[in-house]
């Protein structure tokens, strides 16, 4: 069966995405996976943040503090990768991705503090990310993220020819932007040994036609609409 994984937690449903509310949110409404991303600070903070910068300046040029002086004026806290780490173990599968390269060690060491290796997986848009963190430990399920802006006219092929790139990096996963995932591309990846985890899917009628393509996952920011487009179609047998 799909998996719905919840965007930066259950985002469209919660005030700011990738905020502790968002992960409660995506807890209490059941998603099967809850997605989020992790940067880090000028003090060594990993937090779970999105964009590369706040308040117009880089966040790895800010201190953990300094970055949430800002935040609270605006109304709200930036977590740091322990915090939800601890709210979410055991109670929601983790899809981590990491953003930048630099900080594989800690990140790794705050989750063997907290996890089995059943609770979560960890991905990138960069290929060396992925392969450092399976270099540091092998148990680690890893995925490469497909879709970045601007990648040119080569990176794009190798986007849409992305097995060479998944074996270098020994990946486990791959988890292409929704317009890569054509019927063609999953049963190759599926052939391939590689499940497919599908992002960002806002549409009742793209979330079904991507199950009907049985792709493992469907990232999306309304994971309470995925779950009942699911349910809907197993329950009338629509996904078969």
């Amino acid at each position: 069966m799909t998996k719905i994984i919840a965007h930066r937690g259950a985002s469209y449903l919660a005030k700011r995405e990738n905020t502790i509310e968002s992960f409660q949110l995506a807890i209490r409404i059941a998603a099967d996976m809850v997605e989020f991303d992790v940067r880090c600070t000028s003090d060594r903070k990993l937090v779970v943040f999105h964009d590369s910068t706040f308040n117009d300046m880089p966040i790895s040029y800010q201190t953990f503090a300094q970055l949430n002086r800002h935040a609270e004026e605006q109304g709200f806290h930036i977590p740091t990768f322990e915090e939800v780490v601890r709210l979410c173990a055991g109670r929601i599968f983790m899809d981590i991705e990491v953003k930048d390269t630099g900080y594989e060690k800690e990140l790794i060491h705050i989750l063997h503090k907290y996890c089995t290796y059943e609770q979560y997986s960890v991905k990138s848009f960069f290929d060396p990310v992925v392969f450092r963190v399976k270099r540091i430990d092998p148990k680690i399920t890893t995925g490469l993220l497909l879709g970045k802006d601007h990648p040119g006219f080569i990176g794009r092929i190798k986007e849409f020819c992305p097995l060479r790139r998944l074996r270098q990096a020994e990946c486990d996963f791959v988890a292409p932007f929704w317009v890569f995932s054509t019927r063609l591309f999953v049963r190759k990846m599926h052939r391939k040994g590689y499940p497919v985890y599908v992002w960002t899917v806002n549409t009742p009628g793209l979330v079904k036609k991507l199950i009907k393509r049985k792709v493992d996952g469907v990232i999306t920011d309304k994971p309470d609409m995925g779950l009942t487009v699911r349910k809907q179609m197993y329950g009338s047998g629509d996904a078969e």
